[in-house]
């Protein structure tokens, strides 16, 4: 079960930062749209890296 939910948050963690970086790429900087996304890449990182750990901690205990 920890693998499927590892699975999913390495799957929407690199769908958050891929999407947020691109969409601070190409708006103005220090606009309210580009601090959205900067923190939305943020985000995605630690959802990213959290799906990571779940995936190697199930891996090792098999």
């Amino acid at each position: 079960m920890l693998l499927v939910v590892g699975r999913f948050g390495l799957l929407a963690g690199a769908f958050l930062t891929l999407a947020s970086a691109l969409t601070t790429v190409l708006t103005p900087p220090g606009t309210a749209e580009s601090v959205i996304s900067a923190l939305t890449v943020v985000i995605g990182l630690v959802v990213f890296s959290l799906g990571l750990l779940a995936v190697l901690l199930e891996r090792k205990r098999q």
